[in-house]
């Protein structure tokens, strides 16, 4: 676990490489995200979550990305993610999905977006059976180096005998910083 960790901290301490770091939390998780342009369409990201009495969860996405209008973008890809729990068995998926903003003509600085990632049994491996992560954002964008959101995420896995657990669930609050 300690290699995607210091991998993840690397990338993001290299300012070459990067577009944009985002830093969230609630009363149990934290989450740093970050997300770098290949192109024009193209989006890679990589996250780390740390719950509370729960373990880690490291994810590594490709995204294409697109304009469908002024007021609407979206993203469409997948994601793998790595779960080392404490208490849960670790557990790998390859999640497919996307996002949706909007963002009304009205008011440029204020986005709101919902993603969502699934990865069913057959991509899911070790002791895990399936993922599902949901995340329903509001968004204002302070300046063109910072984005103020809150939001709901919440990510869950589930390991057959053992049920479906939360990994992150609830209320966050958090800042994507522009490079």
């Amino acid at each position: 676990m300690k290699a995607p960790i210091a991998l993840l901290l690397a990338l993001i301490a290299s300012p070459s490489f990067a577009d944009s770091l985002a830093l969230d939390l609630n009363d149990n998780s934290v989450r740093l995200n970050y997300q770098h342009s290949l192109d024009t369409n193209y989006q890679a990201d990589a996250a780390w979550i740390h719950t509370k009495d729960l373990g880690n969860t490291v994810t590594a996405g490709f995204n294409l990305k697109q304009t469908l209008n002024n007021d609407i973008s979206a993203l469409i890809g997948g994601k793998a993610v790595f779960q080392q729990h404490d208490s849960l068995p670790d557990g790998t998926a390859i999640a497919i999905g996307g996002l949706i903003r909007v963002t009304p003509a009205a008011n440029k600085n204020v986005s709101l977006s919902l993603s969502g990632y699934f990865a069913p049994n057959v991509l899911s491996f070790g002791d895990m059976n399936d993922y599902r992560e949901l995340e329903l954002r509001g968004e204002y964008q302070v300046s063109e180096q910072l984005t103020a959101y809150v939001g709901y995420r919440n990510n869950r896995a589930d390991y057959g005998n053992l049920g479906s657990h939360n990994l992150y669930d609830g209320a966050m609050i958090g800042g994507e910083f522009h490079f």
